[in-house]
């Protein structure tokens, strides 16, 4: 029996026309990466999440592009505080759902756009990265410029 080797896409989803962005700006403390992070509405669910990126395939790839990434298309992580995610797709046809997250422009009604971080081979690779811009993002909004 063949393992089947899998890709795991770390990716953020960013607001860029978020309502709750003042007229004035952000202040010059944070990171303009940070200005478009917002968190992402409750309702959508890494279930939801995969069908809409399944749509997406199905819209630009047809049947053939559905039927091989459908049996392993899987969102293992997603986080609504960060708007970041994890989807699980084999080796062969991760381009499919890296093309697929991109052409992805409207979720739930609200314009965003979809920003692949990452491609990893283990799902410990990709948690870890997470976890390095979580970081990350901490020390940018403090101010702080220690090193973890």
């Amino acid at each position: 029996m063949v393992r089947l080797k899998q890709r795991y896409i770390l990716f953020n989803i960013i607001y860029p026309d978020s309502p709750s962005l003042s007229s004035s700006g952000s202040s010059s403390s944070s990171s303009s990466s940070l200005t478009f992070s917002h968190p992402t509405d409750a309702k959508l669910t890494p279930q939801a999440l995969a069908h809409l990126i399944r749509e997406q395939i199905q819209a630009n790839f047809g049947d053939w592009g559905s039927g091989v990434v459908a049996a392993t298309l899987n969102v293992k992580y997603f986080s609504h505080a960060t708007s970041t995610g994890i989807l699980r797709v084999t080796r062969q046809h991760f381009r499919l759902a890296w093309a697929a997250l991109t052409f992805l422009t409207e979720i739930l009604g609200r314009g965003c756009v979809i920003k692949v971080v990452r491609v990893s081979g283990t799902i410990k690779k990709a948690e870890m990265e997470v976890i390095k811009r979580g970081r990350a993002g901490i020390l940018a909004t403090s101010g702080s410029i220690i090193e973890p």
